[in-house]
């Protein structure tokens, strides 16, 4: 399970920071996205920081948990707009899954918290 978890959290960890580069980097198909999503191309740079900061605090144990959530919200912003422009949404929806996934196969403290069985 636990390295089940550590492969889910790496492709979640790469697929962020893969999109938090193409931001940062101001790439033109990052900026075209952005302004085809019907936000300014001047809020890349800061959605590229805060997706970042949300990949760091998710990869690191300590803070996993507060990343997850994080995580789970700015995902959530990325399917509603998804959801607005009409486009498939299924992308961010499943990094969420494997966000959560990868963090309740990796963290022990997390399982017992929320039991997918009942104890006998």
């Amino acid at each position: 399970m636990l390295w089940l978890g550590r492969i889910f959290t790496g492709l979640v960890v790469a697929t962020l920071a893969f999109s938090a580069s193409m931001k940062l980097g101001q790439s033109p198909e990052a900026i075209q996205g952005i302004e085809k999503s019907g936000y300014p191309g001047s809020v890349l740079l800061a959605i590229g920081i805060t997706e970042l900061i949300c990949m760091v605090l998710y990869a690191v144990p300590r803070t996993a948990v507060l990343g997850a959530i994080l995580v789970t919200g700015y995902l959530g912003g990325a399917t509603s707009t998804h959801v607005r422009l009409s486009e498939p949404f299924i992308a961010p929806i499943l990094v969420g899954v494997f966000a959560w996934a990868g963090l309740f196969l990796r963290d022990a403290r997390l399982r017992a918290l929320l039991p997918l069985r009942r104890a006998p």
